[in-house]
């Protein structure tokens, strides 16, 4: 269950997830079972990221007991399925009682898919053979922590599908699905007219693709469900030339993706498709619309209070809303940094926007509401730099059009029509200008100390420079809400354009 602030940041409307999602379930399978129908239930991946605390508390198996009680018959692994390393992975796998494929994931030592994860699988139902097999992006090489992804290889995703198609129409499967975590993008048209400059010039990918991209390069497929972007897709989109019908869905479980297929049952080929309703194939989730089943949320209910108890406790209460803001300085961004510097003790805290997913409004803050508001499991990182590096990483965060940072432990006034690389009038720490030549300590996240957006200069120092706190920006900021609560954080211009 879920609050869609996104829909209403005020009055949020709530959703059913997992036990409204298996009511209808239930009901689709009733009707299947008269009608003579196959019911297919199949995942994208990253199940036990974003938001879904109790996923993480448990390192998946919540989400694979979950998965199993609903009658799941296959998943592709996520990025951020690894987080817990390759171990977890073979444990989750060894409990699901489905397949969990990936084509292109293969395990060093042995330079085979790891066991008992599947390159591929055949399900036979209703007289069909339905081969599905999952891709995952090379981009999970690129991990946080690269420890999460040792001993496994990910591979070029194009050439893996390839092999895994060839495999399968070799065992004579009559329908053809591949589950990638490749992502369809947000804007359609704009993705599709990269595809066809690609191919005016001849350019051949391999490797880190699109859904789309897949789905236009790799003939063969017939049904191809994608995760990897937080776009819902209510039409499926076609390849114009492959005839590919891909499947997007919104993540963290508000809604349900359904379509029809309608197979030739004596040529053994897809026919067509059909949505539930005129609006298209994603079912909101609302307990208005989609009443929970009252045994799934029972046991989801016993699944949050073995691996998850606390996530609904209260941790304290903000007096005013905690507002986000993609430029300069905000209540959230505040919030967020002071967490960092106070979490570590550093000098110097910054994070950019994109980390920040929802708003909180005035009331109690709960896990729940954090685990929204950072879905991600970015950890602080403590670097040593001198002055005039940090001076340079603040330059260029206004580098051409972008807007900054989220800061604490000092102040930046910048001038927007200034010239790229002199933009920064004034820089303080602790109400001191910034020496150049004075080694500072700053709180950053995993993700920037790597050199992501921008901040590349970063990855250039060496590695005793740096320290991996291990602590979660989420964890901090709830132990600095238990702290400072009730919180009345209000902007104080520690970010200004002049």
């Amino acid at each position: 269950m879920q609050k869609a602030y996104y829909m209403n940041p005020n009055f949020p409307p709530v959703l059913g997830g997992g036990a409204a999602a298996q009511g209808v379930l239930k009901k689709t399978r009733i009707q299947a079972e008269k009608n003579g129908d196959i019911v297919l239930l199949l995942d994208g991946g990253n199940i036990f990221s974003g938001a879904v605390q109790i996923g993480t508390a448990s390192k998946g198996e919540a989400i694979i007991k979950y998965m199993n009680m609903a009658g799941y018959d296959a998943m592709v692994l996520g990025n951020n399925d690894f987080n817990f390393g390759k171990d977890n992975i073979e444990f989750l796998a060894q409990k699901a009682h489905f397949p969990i494929v990936a084509a292109n994931l293969l395990d060093t030592a042995t330079d085979t898919v790891p066991a008992p994860v599947k390159p591929y699988y055949i399900l036979e139902k209703g007289g069909l053979r339905i081969g599905i097999f999952g891709i995952i992006s090379k981009s999970a090489e690129q991990a946080d922590d690269t420890s999460n992804v040792a001993g496994l290889q990910f591979t070029p995703e194009i050439s893996a599908a390839k092999n895994a198609i060839s495999a399968l129409k070799k065992e004579g499967v009559d329908l053809i699905i591949a589950l990638a975590y490749l992502g369809l993008p947000y804007d359609a048209q704009e993705e599709y007219n990269v595809i066809k400059e690609e191919e005016k010039q001849e350019i051949k990918k391999q490797s880190y693709v699109t859904t789309m991209e897949l789905a236009r390069f790799v003939p063969g497929i017939d049904i191809l469900i994608s995760g990897g972007f937080n776009k819902g897709y209510q039409q499926p989109w076609e390849d114009p030339v492959n005839h590919t019908l891909c499947f997007q869905n919104y993540a963290s479980g508000g809604n349900l993706g359904m379509a029809v297929l309608h197979m030739d049952r004596e040529a053994k080929r897809l026919s067509g498709y059909t949505l539930p309703s005129k609006s298209g194939g994603l079912l909101l989730l609302s307990q208005d619309e989609y009443w929970p089943d009252a045994e799934m949320a029972d046991s989801i209910a016993a699944l949050k209070q073995k691996f998850s108890p606390d996530f609904d406790t209260v941790l304290g209460v903000t007096r005013n809303t905690l507002n986000r803001s993609g430029r300069g300085e905000s209540p959230m961004g505040d919030l967020m940094c002071d967490a960092m510097l106070s979490a570590v003790k550093a000098d110097f805290a910054f994070n950019n926007f994109s980390g920040m997913r929802r708003d909180l409004a005035i009331g109690p803050i709960t896990p729940r509401d954090l685990a929204g508001v950072f879905p991600f499991g970015n950890e602080i990182v403590l670097v040593t730099v001198s002055g005039k590096l940090l001076k340079e990483l603040m330059e260029t965060s206004v580098y051409g059009s972008f807007s900054g940072l989220a800061i604490s432990g000092g102040r930046v006034v910048y001038d927007s029509k200034g010239q790229d690389g002199n933009k920064i009038v004034r820089f303080t720490i602790d109400g001191k200008p910034v020496d150049e030549t004075h080694i500072y300590k700053i709180a950053t996240t995993t993700y920037l100390a790597e050199g992501n957006s921008g901040m590349t200069k970063l990855a250039f120092l060496s590695e005793e420079r740096f320290e991996n706190t291990k602590i979660l920006i989420r964890d901090a900021v709830a132990e600095y809400i238990r702290t400072n609560s009730p919180l009345r954080i209000q902007i104080d211009g520690r970010w200004k354009k002049k």
